[in-house]
């Protein structure tokens, strides 16, 4: 008979790991506190190919952040991706840290008007509508969700249809020598 005991421990998944879920309409992916922007990218043309652009630099810019401004980045810490297509024309995306990095302030997703081109505003300008909430355990939050909401009633931008329906054939009649006609000034 086994000692339970005295069996070592199961090694962890590495990251980034599959999230399963009984609905079929989600979609999750749990990363480590690197980036891993190769299979970020991956996942999301996996989830919402016909728009897998914008979702792709949206959740990477949520994920960027999270990794930079809370214990996310820290070793040991995750952000948890989720997709829910419940609804069709109107996916969900949450990105889920682990709340703010220690210390005095409490730092929260907020838009700076001064930086155009922030995370925060590539979300605002790729989505329908962007929020956040946190978890409370009483001494300090312990998570902070984004929610994305995009809108899927836009058809897929152009490059990615013609990619989607193969190379598209295009003859294009190349400038042969200019010669001189003495009609033309």
């Amino acid at each position: 008979m086994q000692n339970i005991g005295t069996r070592s421990p199961v090694p962890e998944k590495p990251f980034p790991r599959l999230i399963h879920f009984r609905d079929p309409n989600r979609r999750g992916l749990l990363l480590g506190h690197t980036h891993d922007h190769q299979s970020l990218a991956q996942w999301c043309h996996s989830v919402l190919p016909c728009h897998a652009r914008p979702l792709t630099l949206v959740t990477r810019a949520l994920v960027d952040n999270a990794l930079q401004h809370t214990r996310s980045g820290l070793p040991g810490g995750t952000v948890r991706v989720v997709l829910d297509r419940t609804r069709p024309l109107l996916p969900h995306l949450y990105v889920t840290d682990e709340g703010p990095l220690p210390g005095p302030n409490i730092s929260y997703p907020r838009r700076d008007d001064q930086a155009p081109c922030s995370g925060l505003a590539l979300v605002e300008r790729l989505s329908v509508y962007w929020d956040f909430s946190w978890s409370w355990d009483g001494h300090r939050i312990r998570a902070l969700t984004l929610q994305v909401v995009f809108d899927l009633t836009e058809p897929a931008e152009p490059d990615q249809r013609a990619h989607e329906k193969g190379p598209e054939k295009r003859h294009t009649a190349l400038p042969g020598p200019r010669t001189l006609n003495p009609r033309i000034p």
